[in-house]
């Protein structure tokens, strides 16, 4: 049986919060019940479930292998089963079981017809695409669904739009892709507080003179509040409070800085109200993947630079979306390796590769993402512990925001 990589995806809370992780596979057919058990545990799955249940697609000819649920605490995880198990007796009566063992189950409904069958059914959760949820249901399916009391979880959310008519929808999950689409009903100016972030974060990566940096806080109100809110926070370690600039940038140091702004750049706090974020988080899950991976890398050769180059790679690569801005112009502002500027703008080199490869599986497109993970020679549990690791990293910002 060939090894299968495993794919985590954020979905989404009506307030865009992360409120889980999708596990998805290239074809879950091809994967035992005891090696997922094993993939799970290997990676550490089970921990950061306690606060972000994964939504995990699951075969009915696993059912009598219980090992796999058994891993997780009943909150920790939603198993989500094709619609043919509602045709299937036994399958229905193990899942019955398994409800009232407290588990959550749902199921995958991919035609509306089969809605009639949901009554009574052992499922407290239904998966449905969006655009069927949307274009092919009637009234009448949807008074049936609501009677049925079945928590709502949308698959193929292509836009913003569908986003927040699913949120109407008391959607309570929903895919996140839609984040990495341009809007096309959006403002296409760009961002002015946010390419000022670009243009300090610019003097840093050129290690600048501290007063030029200073000069740019010092034009910007709202950027000064948040470094000496950052610097005198707990988190810093200040023992004295820290009231000039100056004694900000020393303290931080230019590595952490420069890591700071690259986070500060996707930040709604910028312009809009504190608020989730999920680009930001995004970002952020991209930067930290592509460092955990690229340590690898490096122990073997290739990369000469693993964690930094890789980390803004990552974090680089959705300023297009952001800004409003071709990639193309936005790396002739930044003073980038060559090797981050053509992954970036080509998804060439190692750093291009692994990018392409985090962007495939984030698409949906996973036997591309498994075939480019495995041509750079990294192995489906290093890759599952990087992904779980970045997620856990990036689920964190908001609530320190």
């Amino acid at each position: 049986m060939p090894e299968l990589y495993s794919f985590l995806r954020p979905l989404l809370a009506a307030d865009k919060r992360w409120a889980a992780l999708e596990c998805c596979f290239a074809d879950p057919s091809l994967l035992a019940a005891s090696e997922l058990a094993a993939r799970f545990v290997d990676a550490g799955a089970a921990a950061p479930a306690k606060s972000t249940p994964l939504v995990v697609s699951i075969e009915p000819e696993w059912l009598p292998e219980s090992e796999f649920i058994d891993k997780f605490e009943p909150d920790q995880a939603i198993f989500v089963l094709p619609a043919r198990v509602l045709e299937d007796a036994p399958g229905l009566a193990l899942c019955q079981n398994l409800r009232q063992q407290g588990r959550h189950l749902g199921v995958r409904l991919d035609r509306r017809q089969l809605i009639e069958r949901l009554a009574g059914a052992p499922f407290d959760y239904l998966q449905i695409d969006a655009a069927m949820a949307r274009y092919e249901l009637t009234a009448l399916d949807w008074s049936a669904l609501q009677r049925q009391r079945l928590g709502r979880i949308a698959a193929g959310v292509a836009s913003l739009d569908s986003f927040e008519w699913l949120a109407e929808k008391n959607f309570e999950l929903a895919d996140s892709r839609f984040v990495t689409v341009v809007d096309p009903h959006a403002g296409g100016q760009p961002d002015l507080a946010r390419l000022k972030v670009l243009k300090l974060l610019t003097l840093v990566i050129q290690d600048a003179d501290t007063a030029e940096i200073e000069e740019v806080f010092r034009q910007e109100a709202r950027l000064a509040y948040n470094l000496l809110r950052l610097v005198n926070s707990v988190a810093v370690g200040a023992k004295t409070r820290i009231s000039s600039f100056h004694q900000a940038i020393a303290l931080l140091g230019r590595r952490q800085l420069q890591r700071w702004l690259q986070l500060l750049i996707y930040a709604d706090q910028l312009t809009h109200a504190n608020r989730p974020n999920p680009l930001l988080q995004l970002a952020a899950e991209r930067g930290r993947q592509m460092e955990l991976l690229s340590l690898g890398l490096a122990a073997t050769g290739e990369l000469a630079d693993g964690g930094d180059a890789a980390f803004m790679t990552g974090i680089f690569s959705l300023l297009d979306i952001l800004l409003k801005l071709p990639m193309s112009e936005i790396l002739g502002e930044l003073p980038l390796s060559a090797e981050v500027g053509q992954a970036l703008s080509s998804r060439q080199g190692t750093l291009g590769t692994l990018l392409a490869a985090i962007v495939a599986g984030e698409a949906g497109e996973l036997e591309k993402a498994q075939t480019l993970l495995a041509g750079l020679g990294i192995s489906p549990a290093c890759h599952a512990m990087a992904q779980l690791g970045a997620f856990c990293w990036a689920s964190r910002i908001n609530a320190e925001r």
